[in-house]
């Protein structure tokens, strides 16, 4: 069994970055929790727990004087203004790549563009992004939602930082079809998630089955399971190596392995160490190919021969 990992997998630069954060407090002993989960992982965000930095749901659940740590799908306006007015510390998690999504959304409306963002409308990156882009700003998730968006002569376009390239090329075309006018398209998808989804369509087509590792609450995740589902007819999504079978992997040469980008890289190793251990047993299997009991008559042949006996081998 050959196992092959994507060229581009696993954490980007805005995760490390959130995490670096999240561990550095933690090592710090600081006092406070994230708002949200840091990034979507639940085994790094049970990590921080036990390391001393929970997560809370709402700023009403903090005390005076702790840290409030932004996740890396950001924030709104408002939850700044709210959590220095109750005299939090803000430790700002955000990635650089979705700051700069919710900066070109606040401009686009600020120049007079009717801010669109293409993206999942339940996504946390989203809902900060809306918030950034004011109160008439509308999110499109497929096609169909076009029909919502309002008819003006001038639209912003931003994208969701992880969303599939292809499906937001799809949109924008069918956009600008069924609402004409001037546009200003920024393509705020970050470089990590382009070259994650095409190392991942090139492993899948290489590749008998391929495993794709991250949280289920992952919308990078999921979009590259989508995207290898395309191109390989075995694919599976799993959140850690305790889910692999050896079902899921049996008579299949070549293994990819790719994840999303809140994985992290010891889940990889993780879920390769098992699948090594998985086609060890297997081959060791495979040889045995002789049932042995006492009274069995087998044929086989004399290997070795000296002062301390006979070793035969009988496929054994």
């Amino acid at each position: 069994m050959e196992i092959k990992v994507a060229e581009h997998c696993g954490f980007c630069y805005g995760v490390k970055r959130a995490v670096a954060l999240a561990q550095k407090a933690a090592t710090d002993r600081v006092q406070g929790a994230t708002l949200g989960p840091l990034i979507h992982n639940p085994q790094l965000i049970a990590e921080l727990a036990s390391n001393g930095i929970a997560c809370k749901d709402s700023l009403e659940q903090f005390a005076p004087g702790e840290t409030v740590i932004f996740r890396s799908h950001g924030e709104g306006p408002e939850t700044y203004a709210q959590a220095e007015k109750q005299g939090l510390t803000i430790l700002d998690a955000t990635c650089p790549n979705v700051r700069l999504a919710q900066q070109k959304a606040a401009q686009a409306a600020a120049d007079g563009y009717f801010p669109v963002i293409v993206g999942e409308k339940n996504h946390p990156e989203v809902k900060s992004i809306l918030k950034w882009a004011g109160k008439n700003a509308i999110c499109v998730e497929c096609i169909k939602d076009i029909s919502y968006v309002p008819r003006r002569e001038r639209y912003g376009v931003i994208i969701q930082t992880t969303f599939e390239l292809q499906k937001f090329n799809d949109i924008l075309q069918a956009l600008q079809e069924q609402r004409p006018g001037e546009y200003r398209v920024e393509r705020t998808i970050c470089l990590a998630t382009a070259q994650r989804q095409q190392a991942a369509v090139k492993l899948a087509a290489e590749s008998d089955a391929v495993i794709v590792i991250g949280g289920r609450n992952s919308a990078n995740t999921r979009h590259l399971f989508e995207l290898v589902q395309q191109h390989c007819r075995q694919a599976y999504h799993i959140e850690t190596a305790s889910e692999l079978s050896s079902d899921m992997l049996r008579g299949c040469n070549k293994i990819g392995i790719t994840a999303g980008a809140s994985t992290p890289d010891r889940l990889i190793k993780e879920a390769i160490l098992v699948m090594e251990n998985m086609d060890f047993e297997s081959m060791l299997n495979e040889s045995m190919e002789v049932e042995v009991y006492p009274g069995k008559v087998v044929t086989g042949t004399v290997i070795q021969l000296d002062k301390d006996g006979v070793y035969v081998s009988f496929g054994y």
